[in-house]
């Protein structure tokens, strides 16, 4: 097999949008009334609402049993939240979501062309996000009959399809930052990711089309290697959102931004090679799901996967020949790995795994979203595969991408939720752990928790000194490893990749109480006692 995959070409422009959306107001939950017997119609065991609408770090995976609907007689889910006109992605009362059935990615129910239906199947790549605005702070019930294809939101809320704005975001803006800021309102993503940076905009055409032209090159981008990973968003919501298909160059999926990503194998970002430096013109077409890129480049035909990890040599070098699966019968991929009871990097049998697409980090890793045996290709709460093994000898992994699972063949003993969290940083308490604070596998570094949920730490600080810090799982290493991560533009823990670690800069003398709830993301410092 390969080691770098061969990148194919695009250079067929596509043709202008469909026309312009419109505005609409959803009528209530009797839309979702529809013609038959209860024997005629089709229930699915669940169903799920994911989105802004949820909100926390798992708001957008329909695994998490915490985004479940209710079902009524008549076969229609529903779920009452509360939602407020300073909620939402971007603190304005205007939210997003879309639902799924039986807590699986394939089962998608996207917006269709008119408000209250919906997209699900093969088609529900060209269809977007419900995007909404509420009038007032309330209780709002959502409605959703998966037979149907239908959905309804009382009170009645304004749907917003009308597109007035268009950005590209992401690291096409090689002299743009890389940190996330607070603007006196909001988290706001690092600028490079900042759907509203000025330098972002596209400019529309006459004919609907919408172009940016940026200046691109040969060794830029992420890496410094010429590749490239962005994604476009409309009216300044990047859950508004348009990645690209792997393997499909010029084709967009839509409600794909950064936070709010399917999860499907195939669906990314937009990732390109620039063949030299030049000025390169971004042409999108949102309503058909198409855009290109003039002068041409080059994309990821997304034909291999890899495993990644202490499971194999030079672990994290997905471009390592070491990586490579094998494609079987079913499009099923496997690799064959040996494994030792007292093997992986912390020499216990504990192992870390991820899977990657053409040997490229920027088509983003593959892991599991808290379930174990399913995939999940949506960063930033995307997790490492973390598993233990009780004898030596060999193990077959098969990953199954157009089902999105995976499995072991002997089974491993799956660490898939957090059992303790520790905290490593440059403290002068944790100082004589061997690694200047950074030894997470010490167990001075745990935290303590009641409910499994909220951990807390209280360590006492100087004043005047500035202290970097991670939190990391199950005495795991960095395997685990949970900071604030700077591209999504929300302040709460994610444990996608190794992010920068978080700083605090402390004030005064004393003893400060860290604390990290594993569910929410959400995190702080505070004073408990001067000294």
């Amino acid at each position: 097999m390969n080691t770098h995959m061969p990148f194919r070409t695009l250079r067929r422009p596509f043709p202008a949008g469909i026309g312009k959306g419109v505005g609409a107001i959803l009528t209530g939950i009797a839309l979702l009334a529809s013609p038959g017997t209860l024997a005629a119609r089709e229930y699915p065991a669940s169903a799920q609402v994911v989105g802004t609408v949820i909100g926390g770090r798992y708001g957008w995976n329909p695994f998490h049993a915490g985004n479940d609907m209710r079902r009524d007689a008549r076969g229609v889910f529903r779920r009452r939240m509360y939602l407020s006109t300073t909620g939402g992605r971007n603190g304005d009362g205007i939210y997003a979501m879309r639902f799924n059935t039986g807590r699986e990615l394939r089962t998608a129910f996207k917006r269709g062309t008119a408000a209250g239906r919906l997209v699900t199947g093969s088609g529900s790549a060209s269809a977007g996000n419900i995007i909404f605005r509420i009038p007032r702070d309330g209780w709002y019930t959502v409605g959703f009959d998966p037979a149907a294809r239908t959905y309804a939101i009382e009170p009645k809320v304004e749907e917003m399809t009308q597109i007035d704005s268009f950005q590209v975001n992401g690291f096409v803006h090689d002299r743009e930052g890389a940190v996330e800021c607070f603007d006196g309102r909001r988290t706001r993503p690092a600028e490079k990711w900042d759907e509203w940076a000025p330098a972002h905009e596209f400019t529309r055409q006459r004919e609907g089309s919408w172009t940016i032209t940026l200046p691109l090159s040969a060794t830029g981008g992420h890496e410094k290697n010429g590749v490239y990973q962005c994604l476009f968003s409309a009216n300044h919501n990047s859950d508004w959102g348009y990645g690209g298909i792997i393997g499909q160059p010029g084709r967009l999926a839509g409600g794909n931004g950064y936070d709010s990503r399917v999860g499907h194998a195939e669906e990314s970002a937009v990732v390109f090679r620039v063949p030299k430096d030049g000025e390169y013109t971004i042409t999108v077409w949102p309503e058909a799901y198409r855009y290109s890129i003039s002068p041409a480049v080059d994309y990821f035909q997304g034909l291999e996967f890899q495993v990644n990890g202490d499971v194999v040599d030079d672990p994290w070098n997905p471009a390592s020949p070491s990586h490579n699966m094998e494609k079987g019968a079913g499009g099923l991929w496997t690799k064959r790995l040996h494994l030792s009871a007292k093997g992986g990097s912390l020499g216990n049998g504990t192992y870390t795994m991820n899977f990657s697409i053409d040997g490229n980090w920027a088509l983003d890793s593959i892991g599991f979203g808290g379930v174990w045996g399913r995939t999940w290709h949506s960063d930033p709460q995307e997790w490492n595969l973390l598993f233990r093994v009780d004898r030596d000898g060999d193990y077959l992994v098969t990953f199954d991408p157009a089902k999105g699972t995976f499995s072991f063949d002997p089974e491993v003993r799956p660490l898939a939720k957090v059992e303790s969290l520790q905290i490593s940083g440059n403290f002068e308490e944790l100082a004589t752990d061997g690694n200047g604070g950074w030894n997470p596998t010490d167990s001075r570094h745990d935290m303590v928790s009641a409910d499994g949920r909220l951990f807390t730490r209280d360590i006492l600080l100087t004043a005047g000194s500035v202290y970097d810090y991670k939190y990391t799982a199950n005495r795991a290493g960095w395997a685990w490893s949970l900071v604030d991560y700077p591209y999504d533009g929300y302040r709460r823990l994610a444990p996608h990749g190794n992010p920068p670690a978080l700083r605090f800069e402390c004030p005064r003398s004393g003893i400060y109480r860290f604390s990290a709830d594993v569910e929410s993301g959400a995190y702080s410092v505070n004073l408990i006692q001067l000294r």
